[in-house]
Order: structure tokens, then sequence, then C-alpha cells
């Protein structure tokens, strides 16, 4: 197990490596004069010059590139361009804020998903089955920045029950706050649960042990969570990890609309300002973050089916 972690953590490198080569190279060939975003419009081009002097920004861009992942391999992803602050910092205060989101917006797709994707595969082509198939297509289809903006219009501004903007300090206000955010992130995830769990429960039921359960005697209640559940978890385990690395990521367009001080509105400001070392800071995060989380998820397969965990060992 442990040289399989180690042999992932090194496939992070060209990762790493491939993601920041095209970000660097797209953010550098768009208009846009970051020493002007600098210091602003009443700049003199004699300023100007001196800072793409400052920030090498008369260099090749390879030479620039080669630079930055010198400077990254020590450590330092840079000053952001917009406030001279340290991208490091700046990226790691957000990111806290992107976790407690992103937890509760998965919490909601599990409650929500796993028992209608259960009731679903229990009740096929059943009244119940269907409606919930409709509303799972319907949240995958729909737009996250669609469903949070009526939210906001139904639950903040005509009936005022919840905050529209912003992290409640404190854990009351934080609990308001976090509300409309997490269902925005949590509907559009739940869809995708539901699914999954349905798919997943219907190939385990017909199997015989399943048969062979209820000829015991077991009550159903043990049959569905000893023996249908947790042998239809590895497909479920997958789309709920892939949908928390999504949202480790930074669910940008939920955080902008609910302003919330996350790493994904982070990067959003940072691309309007084309703050190159803000940006690249910030997708290097995800994409590590997002990595990680995907190792995590083959490691929990190990321990929800030992099969998983012997094939580990041989690699």
């Amino acid at each position: 197990m442990l040289k399989y972690v180690i042999r992932r953590l090194l496939t992070l490198i060209p990762v790493i490596v491939g993601v920041t080569f095209i970000v660097f190279f797209i953010l550098n060939l768009s208009p846009g004069d970051p020493a002007a975003i600098i210091l602003g419009e009443q700049a003199t081009e004699e300023a100007l010059a001196m800072k793409r002097e400052e920030l090498h920004l008369n260099d090749p861009l390879l030479k620039r590139y080669g630079r930055y992942m010198w400077d990254m391999l020590h450590g330092d992803l840079g000053l952001s361009y917009k406030n001279s602050i340290s991208v490091w910092d700046q990226v790691i205060g957000r990111f806290p804020n992107t976790c407690v989101l992103a937890v509760a917006g998965i919490m909601v797709a599990l409650l929500i998903g796993i028992p209608v994707g259960i009731i679903s595969a229990k009740k096929q082509y059943s009244l119940i089955d269907n409606v919930s198939m409709v509303f799972a297509l319907i949240g995958v289809a729909m737009p996250n920045f669609w469903f949070g903006l009526l939210a906001v219009i139904v639950f903040s501004l005509t009936l005022g029950w919840l905050p529209s903007q912003g992290m409640g300090e404190g854990l009351v206000p934080l609990l308001r706050s976090i509300v409309l955010p997490a269902l925005t992130l949590g509907t559009g995830c739940a869809a995708t649960v539901t699914r999954m769990t349905r798919s997943s429960m219907l190939e385990v039921i017909r199997q015989d042990y399943i048969s062979t359960a209820r000829a015991k005697g077991l009550d159903e209640k043990t049959i569905t969570c000893r023996h249908m559940l947790r042998n239809a978890l590895i497909p479920i385990i997958t789309a709920t990890g892939l949908q928390f690395g999504s949202l480790l990521g930074g669910a940008m367009l939920t955080e902008t609309i609910f302003s919330w001080p996350g790493l994904g509105r982070l990067m959003v400001d940072a691309i309007k300002s084309k703050d190159i070392p803000l940006v690249l800071g910030s997708i290097i995060f995800m994409a590590t973050t997002f990595s990680i989380v995907n190792l995590v998820v083959d490691i929990v397969y190990a321990f929800v089916d030992p099969r998983i965990k012997s094939q580990y060992r041989g690699k």
C-alpha cells in the first residue's frame, strides 16, 4: 500500500507541470498588460517600462516559465500583482472557507442522494422511482448559478429567512450563511449520487447472495444496509470523491454568487485582474487537492472491499 501511495504522489509532478505550462502560456498570451493593471491607467510610460522590467515581462515566455517553476520548487509561488501579498498566504487563507462549504455541500448531496437512490432501486419502475429520476435529471442539467440565484430570491429577498451573501462569524451566523450555498452545491451533486446509487443497487439486488440472505430470514433493513449498500459502495464512493474534489478545488460560481470568501472566488477575482501569480498558485493548489482526494478515494476502496486491498499489496 505504501509503495502504491508513493507512486501515486509522484504522478502529481507531471500533472502540476502540465497544468502550470498550459495556464501560464494562456494567461501570458491573453490581452492585457499586468504592469498597467498594477500601476493603474494614470501611470506614465516610463513607470510602466520600469514595472515590466521589474516583473521580467520583457523576457521570453519560456525563460519566464522556467524561472517560475524554479521558484515554485523552492516553495515560492510569488507575490500577487494586485496587492503584493504572498500568493501562498492568500491561497491558504481562503482554503479553509472552501473546505467548510465543500463539506456542507457533499453532506447535503449524500443525505439526499443515497436514500433516494436506494428507494428508487428497491421500487424500480414505480411512481417514486420515476419521480426521483426526473428530479435527478433536472438536478444534473440545472446550472448551479441559476439555482443559487433562485434560492436568493426566494429565501433571502422574498421570505427574509437566510442571508444572501457573506460568511457569518460565530457558529449560528455561520450555519445560517452556509445553508443557501450548501444547498446550491449539494443539489447538483445529489442528482449524480442518486443516479449512481440507483444503478449500483440495481446490480447488487439481482445477485444470488441477496436471495440467500432473504431465505435465511434476515430483516430487510439488515439486507439493505449490510449486504446491498456495502457491496454497491465502490461506484458511489467514486462519484462522491470526484464531486468532493471538484468542490474543494473551488466552486467558483457559487462562491461568487454568495460572496463566499473561498478559493474559487479568489481565483475569479485574480482572473479578472490578470493576476498571473495568484491564478497559477490557485490552480496548482486546486490540481494538487483534486489529485490527493482521488488518492484518498482509492485508499478508501481498500477498506470497503478487501479484494482491492490485496491488489494494492501486489503493486
